[in-house]
């Protein structure tokens, strides 16, 4: 679901497992666990998606990086083993 927001881009919420999927825009995604359905709820419905989502999602509930920031970690591990090689 999109949303009219300048931090989230969109979300997706499954209520059988609890898994809040939230697109950030310029971030990426990210997944989060164990999210209660009155939580989504609160978020597509809130004035400011962003604001709820800061205040009540982004360090409330565990969650997974999007695939980006593994390429990122991959890369600066590389790139921090330059002078091994030299």
């Amino acid at each position: 679901m999109e949303l009219s927001s300048k931090l989230v881009k969109s979300v997706a919420y499954d209520p059988s497992t609890g898994v809040l999927d939230i697109e950030i825009r310029l971030k990426g995604h990210r997944r989060y666990f164990n999210v209660p359905p009155v939580v989504y709820q609160n978020l597509i419905t809130a004035t400011s998606p962003g604001w709820y989502y800061t205040r009540h999602i982004r360090d409330a509930f565990p969650r997974s990086a999007d695939r980006a920031e593994g390429h990122l970690g991959a890369l600066k591990s590389i790139l921090g083993r330059r002078g091994q090689f030299s």
